[in-house]
């Protein structure tokens, strides 16, 4: 009896060590397969709009705008598509489409489409939320652009 809890011991054992741990998602599976949709954009430093100073790029979008959906696909494709408010009910559904890639080490999303290119750093990416900045110059001043998405 000794023998066979022994060795049913044993075969437990080698089992659980034979289990692969589940693995991490890669940042690839982090943004694919998702609708993201802008929940927050803000600029630093604040810039004049129409002289105000303001820094919350998101208030001033339209609500027609802000249930814009982005989707990257696993072979490198993305679109960017109105929700489901149109600001124009002549608006194509996609405004935005083109190809992304990761650089070499994953920090930045480079999106290649209908409007040129855009180098994105990734500050945050999660099953969740993702988030990206950007530079600008405008008349000189050096402005950073902070997007915020959520998953739909």
């Amino acid at each position: 009896m000794r023998k066979i809890n022994l060795l049913l011991i044993v075969s437990l054992f080698l089992a659980i060590l034979s289990c692969k741990k589940d693995e991490e998602p890669t940042k690839k599976d982090l943004l694919c397969g998702k609708n993201w949709i802008l929940v927050a954009e803000t600029i630093s430093p604040a810039l004049n709009y129409n002289g105000t100073l303001i820094t919350d790029l998101y208030s001033q979008l339209e609500s027609c705008s802000k249930d814009d959906i982005g989707i990257f696909n696993t072979n490198g494709t993305y679109t960017f598509e109105e929700g489901l408010t149109k600001c124009d009910v002549n608006d194509p559904q996609v405004w935005d489409s083109g190809t992304w890639v990761f650089n070499s080490d994953q920090t930045i999303l480079v999106l290649t489409g209908d409007g040129g290119t855009l180098n994105a750093t990734i500050v945050e990416l999660s099953s969740s939320k993702f988030v990206t900045s950007q530079e600008m110059t405008i008349d000189d001043v050096k402005y950073t652009i902070t997007d915020t998405y959520q998953k739909k």
